[in-house]
């Protein structure tokens, strides 16, 4: 009985022990209040991406910074003083700031712009990461050069009658009359002639660039004068702005010189036509006194508008003769052709 005592104290005595070594361990393996082991930190990045859009002048300046850091619930951003925090599109109302995970720059302009972004979890690891971000201006599209029918002026079939003119696709009755064919410059039938004494012209509308830049060239002749002529011709260019359309018009570029009308459409009246608001360009080239053939050389900007029309006419002439306020001189002018072309 001695004996099956003393082994059962012993084995009590070893099982406390045990019990409070192992409390023991256990109490000094603790760690402390937050410092607890992290097994995932955070690791910071994002990518900029530039913003798309048709105004190339300010849409370039804008990036969107999508956050990319992981393990991370906190974040604070660093960017240069003139770069501007943007409202995030979203849903909501929240306020952009520099905690937001995502945000929305908008750069001064080009050149290369730090920025870091710093992120954490909640047991206060932190990482930073910087980038450069290099802000250029894309190239501007070449601005195509506009499309005119019948530019050389040659004899063709005109809308609803089996008659041919050089007028054809530049005829608008409400203005003027019709330009008349002729020969010159080496051809036959190739040219349109303002008759001396006459109101006649060449008109036609064409699709534009907004605010582009444009140069005309007009290849023309003027007959010499005579020693009895009492009217100087001269040749007045305008190019008229669609915005001075009568109400309610769309202009239709038509693909051949047979489908343009010959009244009823674009400007109708002169009134119109002098209408300094109207105007991007006139010029006035006056008779050189050499009936060579020479090429007027003109600019104008397309300003808001992305229609125009091109008006040619003799002026000069007697005011008193005519029903449309206007007549070329005594003598005939003869343009050989017409071209536009972007300045690019």
């Amino acid at each position: 009985m001695k004996t099956k005592l003393n082994y059962l104290k012993t084995y009590t005595w070893l099982f406390v022990t045990s019990i409070a070594v192992l409390i023991s361990c256990q109490d000094d393996d603790l760690p402390e209040v937050g410092d607890l082991p992290d097994l995932t930190p955070p690791s910071a990045n994002f990518v900029a991406i530039q913003k798309e859009g048709t105004n190339l002048e300010e849409d370039f300046k804008v990036y969107f910074i999508t956050n990319q850091s992981v393990s991370s619930t906190d974040y604070k951003w660093d960017i240069p003083e003139n770069v501007v925090l943007l409202d995030l599109d979203t849903d909501d109302d929240s306020t952009p700031s520099l905690t937001s995970e995502n945000i929305n720059l908008e750069f001064p302009g080009e050149g290369t712009f730090e920025i870091t972004l710093t992120s954490s979890d909640k047991l206060g690891k932190t990482s930073t990461i910087t980038k450069n971000i290099e802000v250029i201006e894309p190239e501007k599209p070449d601005v195509p050069n506009p499309v005119l029918v019948n530019s050389d002026f040659d004899r063709l079939p005109k809308l609803g009658s089996t008659n041919t003119c050089s007028c054809s696709g530049w005829d608008n009755d409400d203005i003027g009359e019709q330009g008349e064919s002729s020969s010159g410059n080496g051809g036959s039938d190739n040219i349109v002639k303002f008759d001396n004494n006459e109101p006649d012209h060449v008109y036609q509308e064409f699709a534009v660039t907004p605010n582009a830049d444009y140069t005309i060239e007009i290849l023309v002749s003027f007959k010499e004068p005579g020693a009895t002529d009492t009217f100087q011709s001269m040749l007045e260019t305008r190019v008229l702005a669609g915005s001075g359309y009568i109400d309610g018009y769309t202009p239709t570029y038509y693909a051949t010189a047979e489908e343009f009308p010959n009244s009823g459409y674009g400007y109708t009246t002169i009134a119109q036509v002098e209408d300094a608001a109207n105007n991007l360009l006139i010029q006035t080239q006056a008779n050189p006194n050499d009936d060579s053939y020479v090429t007027y050389t003109y600019t104008f900007n397309s300003g808001a508008n992305d229609s125009v029309a091109l008006f040619i006419r003799g002026v000069g002439g007697d005011p008193a003769i005519g029903s449309y306020g206007y007549t070329s001189g005594d003598q005939e002018i003869r343009a050989d052709s017409v071209t536009i072309t972007a300045t690019n």
